[in-house]
């Protein structure tokens, strides 16, 4: 991605819109997540993971909010601004909302403008 993407905020919330895909069936949903810079990976809620069928089979401790916890994780396929990422690890949490961390973020010179409630992406 070359050229800066500028996206209002939604309900007051730096949200951005993105697909989440399952590597193996390729079935698609859409979501809106959080741009995380404090996450290393992709967290998506128990919700969304049910419906996209990912498969709980490595599991993993990790430092979270309040301590470690052990969590599911899998590899996914997400699309953020029409870029397609691939092979991106993901973990599961019991709810909240889609986190995308790091491992995707780090691609990016990201802007949070809170007074004008934009987000601008390079």
């Amino acid at each position: 991605m070359s050229e800066k993407t500028t996206l209002d905020y939604i309900d007051n919330d730096p949200l951005v819109p993105v697909i989440l895909i399952n590597p193996v069936s390729n079935k698609k949903v859409n979501a809106y997540a959080y741009l995380d810079t404090g996450s290393d990976a992709v967290v998506i809620p128990r919700d969304l993971w049910l419906e996209l069928g990912l498969e709980m089979i490595y599991r993993s401790n990790v430092s979270a909010v309040g301590g470690v916890v052990t969590t599911w994780y899998t590899r996914t396929n997400l699309k953020f601004l029409e870029t397609k990422h691939r092979n991106v690890i993901a973990f599961y949490q019991d709810e909240g909302d889609v986190l995308i961390g790091r491992n995707i973020l780090d691609k990016y010179s990201i802007t949070f403008d809170g007074r004008n409630s934009k987000l601008s992406i390079l």
